[in-house]
């Protein structure tokens, strides 16, 4: 019989490998190879995963109904009891939709007394011995229990325990056999420990679960979801440390691995959940590893998510959306005003009564005007908003008629324009300011020509007539609240500190456009687009009328 068992092993392990490799051509797999040494006369069992589409068989593919001694109990195979026949090989074989979890159990039945080795234990890293045989004490309570040392009776009976210490007295295999009954029959199983010393500069550590400890976690009906235990086996994971999910009294399927992570060694299970169904509700899921130097354990309880939770989410992505939605329209309000100005009917002037779109305000003359003043009033300004964009300007110096009253005009012309342009240089800081200039509005405003000329005693007339089209211009603007000013910086020199206290509210209110002579159109694009912005809705551009025509 001995002389057969190399010869037996090797084929086990070939048809175990060519079943799995035909399997993995059609389909996925896990699979899982486990062994066990028993001895003849003991009731052992074997536990697989319990799922749907189960099938016990014994390699290579025979029916275990035919074989005496061993039953089929749920999700178990117990041999009650082994016998030296039943060496062999045994599958567990399930199948859930085209995903199959195979696992090979290779037992080994002695004819001994005692079992050899089926677990170890280190005398350094308890102080007792465990009878680890669960599933017997959960079919009998009033189990009884003996122990053994290297096969001879101790003295200690009906204990799950035994008690150890660190002397070389205590080195050898201890077994501890129980006596039980089921389903009417009596029975006995036995489980062997060995103690063996250590250095004593080994530590053997408690293993230690990282995750879960207690959590709560939703999830959605009909939906796969996945449960991840992870444990820390410290230095000592010598095979013996069991890492498992279970629910209730029924374990779940479970893939585990070792991480290596530094000097620490952790343990991981997996466990994949295809649809998760009420049974998974409402109940702890268990992940449990189990060294002998102690044991650990973390829960996982299933709800479902809740449609208000749903909606909460919903409800607050439509607010981010909002508020990014808001930013994009704040960011670039320039563009989708002059984008909607261009494609929409409605962008017309309406009959509001004014003939001008702008009043065009700037120090002009020989003495002290401003050649960017000038440039920018004279000749960018009606290139581009008058010739380009179809704008109609009053610009001061160019489109008063001889003869005419100047204050008259001032004020008549400003009454019928939408905007005020206010074009701003170096001398601009240097205007004569008077105490009502200084103000924040004037209190009289000059109503003719006789009381202009007694301010130009010490002050040029370019000086006076550029102060009062502003000081008319602002009080129009700031008191009737009927024109919109827009202000143009074209040169440097500009202190805001000197200007008019008018005219530092309206810079800190409306802000100030700047223009750069030397730069040209492109270098001007952006001025353009916010001049345009400030500016009212075009009339008509003038390639649209020369399309028409």
């Amino acid at each position: 019989m001995q002389s057969r068992k190399p010869e037996m092993s090797a084929f086990y392990f070939l048809w175990t490998l060519l079943s799995t490799l035909w399997i993995a051509g059609s389909e996925m797999h896990n699979t899982d190879l486990r062994s066990y040494t028993i001895s003849a006369g003991l009731a052992f069992k074997l536990e697989c995963s319990e799922m749907q589409n189960m099938s016990w068989r014994r390699v290579p593919d025979q029916r275990l109904e035919s074989i005496s001694g061993i039953n089929i109990r749920g999700n178990a195979l117990w041999f009650l009891p082994a016998n030296l026949s039943h060496s062999g090989s045994y599958s567990c074989l399930s199948r859930i939709g085209n995903e199959t979890w195979k696992t090979i159990f290779e037992v080994s039945v002695e004819n001994k007394t005692c079992p050899s080795l089926n677990r170890k234990d280190e005398v350094m890293s308890t102080k007792e011995i465990t009878c680890l045989l669960p599933y017997i004490f959960e079919i009998d309570p009033q189990a009884q229990v003996t122990w053994r040392n290297n096969c001879h009776p101790l003295n200690v009976t009906n204990s799950k325990v035994f008690p150890i210490n660190r002397s070389r007295d205590m080195i050898g295999l201890y077994t501890c056999f129980v006596s039980f009954t089921f389903e009417g029959q009596n029975y006995s199983a036995a489980q062997t420990t060995k103690v063996y010393s250590l250095s004593m500069d080994y530590v053997v550590t408690k293993p230690e679960m990282i995750y879960p400890k207690d959590e709560t976690q939703k999830v959605k009906l009909g939906e796969s979801y996945t449960l991840n235990c992870k444990a820390l086996v410290g230095k000592n994971d010598d095979g013996e440390t069991l890492i498992y999910w279970h629910k209730g009294l029924k374990l779940l399927d479970y893939n585990t691995s070792i991480v290596k992570e530094g000097e620490r060694d952790y343990l991981l299970s997996v466990v994949y959940i295809p649809e998760v169904t009420e049974e998974y509700l409402y109940t702890n899921l268990t992940c449990v590893v189990q060294h002998p130097a102690g044991s650990a354990f973390g829960r996982v309880f299933l709800i479902p998510a809740s449609q208000n939770e749903r909606y909460y989410w919903i409800g607050l992505g439509l607010v981010a959306l909002l508020i990014l939605l808001c930013a994009v329209v704040f960011l670039f309000r320039v563009d989708l005003v002059l984008a909607y100005r261009a494609v929409s009917s409605s962008a017309t002037k309406s009959s509001d009564g004014k003939w001008y779109d702008a009043y065009v305000s700037y120090l002009h003359g020989v003495q002290h005007g401003s050649t960017s003043a000038a440039t920018f009033a004279l000749d960018f300004l009606p290139a581009v908003l008058e010739d380009l964009y179809g704008y109609k300007l009053f610009i001061s110096g160019r489109d008063e008629l001889p003869g005419e009253a100047v204050h008259e005009v001032i004020a008549n012309t400003m009454s019928r324009s939408r905007r005020l342009i206010i074009v701003l240089t170096s001398q601009s800081c240097v205007l004569p300011q008077t105490d009502t200039t200084k103000s924040i509005l004037p209190d009289k405003l000059p109503i003719s020509d006789h009381d202009v000329q007694l301010k130009a005693t010490n002050t040029s007339s370019d000086q006076i007539w550029a102060s009062y089209e502003q000081r008319v211009g602002l009080y129009d603007a700031l008191v009737k609240q009927g024109l919109k000013v827009i202000l143009v910086q074209v040169e440097d020199g500009v202190e805001e500190a000197l200007l008019p206290e008018s005219l530092r509210y309206i810079i800190r209110t409306k802000g100030i456009l700047r223009w750069r002579q030397n730069a040209g159109h492109w270098g001007n694009r952006s001025f353009l687009k916010h001049m345009r912005y400030q500016m009212p809705p075009a009339k008509r551009r003038k390639s649209q009328e020369l399309m028409v025509i």
